[in-house]
């Protein structure tokens, strides 16, 4: 077990400030020489990390300024300890979570901050941690079935899921709005959905649509839509004679 009066030196990156500066407070109280710096940017977090790798870094699933769990995919092949404090449950969140590495991942809302402690001197000393909460999100489908969003209609989910038109959402997509029906038509049959509230329910309850105060967000998607987006706007321009 790691001695209390070790210093590591921990980055924390949560959305919510608040619950930094609490995660940052159950730090100081387990190893009191703790240096720990709090961000909520996943850029400044990573800055942070290039400048000097820390003993473990802790974050949270919803960053504003990354797309999905974009700030995990520098350390898939690095050994940097990674504790996820997550709230999330939705299918979205942990269909990404298999595509990183991470190793602990902690339940905020069913654990509270009681057994963060634990979570943390686990973590440090390189075993896993895994609220039991989470436990049966992150066991993989069993069997993969004809009913299976594909890519492409995951990622058309994702935008007609906020109630954008298919006028709207093929402009975004960058392709032609007969498509983004055929696309609705078939998810919404694949889903057993009925209408375009079932079908908005659907997309902000499994994660593929993220409502926050600030806009909103497609977990997972983000940097693939605006890719389209840019390369529509590259498409428009002509060069000067």
């Amino acid at each position: 077990m790691i001695s209390k009066t070790a210093a590591p030196r921990i980055v924390v990156l949560k959305g919510d400030r608040l619950y930094g500066d609490l995660i940052c407070r159950q730090i100081k109280e387990l190893w009191k020489t703790a240096t720990v710096q709090v961000f909520q940017r996943g850029l400044d977090a990573l800055d942070a990390i290039q400048a000097s790798i820390p003993d473990l870094f802790i974050t949270g699933v919803k960053i504003e300024d990354m797309d999905g769990l974009e700030h995990l995919e520098p350390f898939l092949e690095r050994d940097l300890p990674i504790l996820i404090v997550t709230s999330r449950g939705d299918t979205r969140t942990f269909n990404l979570l298999r595509s990183v590495r991470y190793d602990g991942i902690y339940d905020g809302v069913a654990e509270g901050l009681g057994n963060l402690r634990t979570a943390l001197e686990r973590v440090l000393e390189r075993q896993l941690y895994v609220s039991p909460s989470l436990v049966h999100h992150l066991k993989k489908p069993k069997n993969i079935t004809l009913d299976a969003l594909t890519e492409k209609e995951q990622m058309v989910l994702s935008v007609v899921g906020d109630g954008s038109d298919d006028q709207q959402a093929g402009a975004r997509l960058g392709i032609s709005h007969y498509t983004v029906n055929t696309h609705r038509k078939t998810i919404m049959g694949k889903l057993g959905l009925h209408h375009k509230g079932q079908l908005m329910l659907y997309a902000l309850q499994e994660g593929y649509v993220l409502v926050t105060p600030t806009g909103v967000y497609y977990p997972g998607f983000q940097r693939k839509i605006r890719g389209i987006a840019d390369e529509g706007k590259n498409g428009d321009t002509k060069a000067c004679a």
